[in-house]
């Protein structure tokens, strides 16, 4: 479900698409991150939602364990959206 994984210092996007070969975007555009959002709140992870992207901007003092504890969070929230829109 992640097309495109973008970075820039600490601040994180990973772009939604139904087809990740063909990059074919979902519609009607933001509904997807929108879901995926919610489900990180839910999850108790912040993650913002920009059209059809997921992104992230942990504070500079994160440390490693807290790291690693984001993305188990994020590939679980992804994982559920996924499941929620039945895309594999």
């Amino acid at each position: 479900m992640v097309g495109e994984a973008r970075s820039a210092g600490f601040l994180g996007a990973l772009e939604l698409v139904r087809d990740k070969k063909k990059k074919r975007k979902f519609q009607p555009e933001g509904k997807t991150a929108g879901l995926c959002r919610d489900l990180c709140f839910d999850n108790g992870l912040v993650m913002r939602a920009v059209r059809d992207a997921m992104i992230i901007s942990p504070p500079l003092i994160i440390t490693k364990s807290q790291i690693d504890e984001l993305i188990a969070i994020a590939r679980k929230c992804l994982d559920m959206t996924a499941a929620q829109l039945g895309v594999k």
